[in-house]
């Protein structure tokens, strides 16, 4: 009967190890990225409505809108890189293109304002 017992704790564990090891396998890395919107002398109702595109595209691709500009006309958003392909890149563009704007891309990273040179 004890025998019983340690047989049903072992492949309890086993179980939990397992599934631990796969859901760690089955995470995601992601990327953060800053998309804006250069409007020039356009109407601030066109780029409106190409960030609220560039949103639902990012969003229908797994993407993750993580913070929205007030200063400039953008916002930040996390992605797998994977996913993130010259493909979505051209789809983002393509949406500023046909509204006659300029929608930049470029991967969030730290921005340092000294070198150490001086």
């Amino acid at each position: 009967m004890n025998t019983l017992r340690i047989q049903k704790s072992f492949i309890l564990t086993f179980c939990l190890i397992l599934t631990f090891i796969f859901s760690m396998s089955q995470a995601k890395s992601t990327t953060s990225y800053i998309l804006s919107i250069d409007n020039g002398d356009k109407a601030t109702a066109d780029s409106g409505s190409v960030l609220q595109n560039a949103k639902t595209l990012l969003t229908d691709f797994q993407g993750v809108i993580t913070h929205e500009y007030s200063l400039i006309n953008g916002l930040s958003f996390e992605m797998d890189p994977n996913i993130f392909t010259s493909n979505v890149q051209d789809k983002l563009i393509s949406l500023g293109d046909k509204a006659g704007v300029k929608v930049n891309i470029e991967k969030d990273q730290d921005v340092h304002a000294f070198t150490g040179k001086h």
